[in-house]
This record gives structure tokens, sequence and C-alpha cells, in this order.
């Protein structure tokens, strides 16, 4: 064993994705000294997140990587159309302009993303280790201890301040004893990406069938990643060796609108399965660890926040480090900031997945009245939907209370 570096680092950040790298380069540009724990040599197409809500994008631009993603080749889409069971037309919801200067949804491949963001922390001066192994941390001392293998060597280096973004399976979440409550899964999201979709880029498309509900997003140069999202009794259908040509089968047999796009699209990555569970910790921080992003509990990705997140995650991180913060107490107000937001995330997902996706003999008359209280601008369920993009601390916290809308609750 010996040690990687003789002075103790600032700040280490465990996981060099989306809000790891994004909290990195931030922390490194403000003169701290940083290092990233990495265990993936490249990033590969692991179905992860790939469209970022406007509130999201505006976290990213205040932590100052909105330009990073942007430069890599992300996609915008000032538009979303809907498509409900009985529309004929869509019904158009023009993300674009729910947050002042954010032109609507950000779209870009995860692995790229993630390149991108990790490049940009190193240029800004932080050091990047990658293909990181057997990684354990230690608190008995005034600061933590970690150690690690990387290129057949054992390291071990102090830090000022551990930060786990190591996602959902999180080593540090371990390794500080940080146990998630969790809400069982009631759907499954499928995730595609997909070449050669036809048809126009200047919308992102989301329609409900007999299945369930599927979104095509686009990417640019007919590029797009699709999902299909099911009840989660369904959640095998797309699993195996032919997983991704009864994705597409599925899409080409969906309403017109799905059909047309998917009629010469072929498959550009693997097709995985993931379940829509929630979770979340009311203490993501102990002694001199904190976590962010999914490693301390994540929305319900049917509704597509865990980017947006992930960025509000690291841009409080980013503040409250750079106001001195490297304890749990000072990263209360970082905590509870949190929990409150992951709340409102899943008071928004029982409204969407349970007026479109599960199950039952009412289901068709659920949509159509959640169709209706759209259309109408209903009081307890617009301001829930305009959360999703513009943000959950829009909605107000009496419909976060109440729960489901009586206008939207199953027969």
């Amino acid at each position: 064993m010996r040690d990687t570096n003789g002075a103790v680092v600032e700040v280490v950040v465990v996981g060099g994705g989306i809000a790891g790298a994004s909290l990195a380069g931030a922390l490194a540009g403000a003169g701290r000294s940083v290092m990233v724990l990495e265990a993936t040599e490249t990033f590969t197409d692991r179905v992860r997140g790939e469209s970022m809500m406007p509130w999201g994008v505006a976290e990213a631009d205040r932590l100052g990587v909105g330009a990073i993603l942007r430069g890599a080749g992300a996609h915008i889409a000032p538009l979303w159309r809907r498509y409900g069971e009985s529309d004929v037309e869509p019904r158009d919801i023009p993300v674009g302009m729910l947050v002042p200067g954010i032109e609507g949804t950000l779209n870009l491949h995860h692995p790229t993303a993630c390149q991108a963001l990790l490049d940009g922390a190193a240029a800004a001066g932080a050091e990047v280790r990658r293909g990181v192994r057997d990684l354990s941390i230690s608190q008995d001392g005034p600061e933590p201890f970690l150690s690690f293998t990387q290129g057949g060597d054992r390291h071990r280096l102090a830090a000022g301040l551990v930060v786990g973004a190591d996602g959902r399976s999180s080593v540090v979440r371990r390794a500080i004893g940080v146990e998630l409550d969790r809400l069982d899964a009631t759907a499954a999201v499928v995730g595609l990406l997909l070449d050669g979709v036809d048809g126009p880029v200047d919308h992102d498309v989301v329609a409900e069938h007999d299945r369930g509900m599927s979104l095509v997003l686009h990417q640019g140069s007919g590029r797009a990643r699709g999902y299909h999202v099911v009840p989660i009794e369904d959640r095998a259908r797309y699993a195996g060796p032919d997983g991704a040509a009864a994705f597409l089968a599925d899409l080409r047999d969906g309403p017109p609108r799905l059909a047309e796009m998917a009629r010469a699209a072929t498959p550009a990555g693997p097709c995985a399965t993931f379940p829509n569970v929630q979770s979340w910790t009311d203490a993501p921080a102990v002694g001199s660890a904190v976590l962010i992003g999914d490693a301390a509990g994540q929305s319900d990705p049917s509704i597509g926040c865990g980017l947006s997140v992930a960025m509000r995650d690291a841009r409080t991180m980013r503040d409250q480090i750079l106001d001195g913060a490297s304890t749990a107490a000072d990263f209360a107000p970082y905590a509870a900031e949190r929990v409150e937001t992951m709340r409102r995330l899943r008071g928004i997902a029982d409204v969407l997945v349970g007026a479109s996706v599960l199950p039952g003999d009412d289901r068709a008359e659920r949509r159509a009245r959640f169709a209706e209280a759209m259309a109408t601008m209903h009081p307890e369920v617009f301001p829930l939907v305009v959360g999703m993009f513009a943000g959950p601390e829009t909605v107000p916290v009496e419909l976060i209370d109440r729960g489901v809308p009586e206008v939207l609750r199953a027969a």
C-alpha cells in the first residue's frame, strides 16, 4: 500500500458520472483540490436517463456545466407532443416556455454526457482516476481515509470530505451505513437507443396505448432514445435476446405517430428494463461523507427527473462546500431540501403513473379524466404535471399533502 497524495485532498468524489463529474468540475474551477475516483475505464450505454427537464437544465447552467453538455452535441426539444389513448390530435406541452431562459428539455446520450463532464472536470483541475476497484472508507480519524486498487497497486489517501456520487449501488452509502427508504415498484421502464428515427426533431413524443405509455426523445441526426413504461407485471416483455425486436415491434404497433417514427428505426444499443423503484434517505451525510445523485436515492424514472435531481444535488453541494460545509451537521440544509424535493417528485409520479400506466378495468376512464383535467388546467392536476418540467418546488405543497386528486382516483 502507498500514499497516492502526500497532502490531504480537500474533496474526493467517488463516481465520475453526471452528478460527480459536474460537482468535481465546479469545485476544481473554484480552486479546491479535488480527486475523482471512477470505476469504469470507458462509459458505455447502460440505458440511463438521457433527457434533462428544464429545471435541471437551469441547475446545470447555474453550476456552469450547461455549456459543456450543449457543446457535446445535446439536442434541445422546445415542445412535447402528448397523444392520449383516445386523442386524434396531440396535446402540446410547451416545455421551452416553463423555465425562464431555458429553451426546452436537453437530450444527450448518457455516455457522451458523462465523458464530456469528466473531461471538463479534468480541464478545470480535478485529478481523475479511472479503473478504481475495491474501494474502502474509514472515518475513524480526523479525516476520512480511502483505500483502493488501481492498475494493480493499492493506494491510500486522506480526504477532507468524501462525496458519494456512485449511483444506485453506492459503495460509499454502504461504507457509511446509510440505508434507503423505498417504495415498491408499480411499473417498469424499458429503454432502447434508436438510429434511423423518422420525422421532425422539433418535438419529442409521449403516447398512451393498450400496453402502457411510450416516449421517443430525439438526440438529433436520426438518433433517439425510446422508452416503454408498462405495468410491473409486464417487466419481462422486453427481456432476453429478442428484447430489442419486441421493443421496436411494439413501437410500430402503437399509435400512428410512434409507428411512423419507428418504421425505419434500428437498435443502437442494449435494451434494458428497470423497475420504477423510488428511494430516499432523511440523512444523506454521515461524519465527513455525503451522498448525492442516485446514491442518495432515486426518483421514479417514469417521470424522467433523475438527471435534474443530480444537477440540483451537485449545484447545492457546490454552494455549501464553497460556503465552508464539511460535516453532516453542515449539510443539514441540503438534506432537508432533498427530502422535500423527493417527496414532491413522489407525488408527481403517483399521479402520472397512476393515471396513464397502472392496469385496471378503469384505466381508459382514468386516462380520459386526466386528459380532461389537463385540457381545462384543473387546479389539482395541472400544477403537478407542470412541476415535472418546471421543478417540484413550483407545485403547491397542499397538492402534495393531499395526495392523488379525487378526480383521478381509481373507481
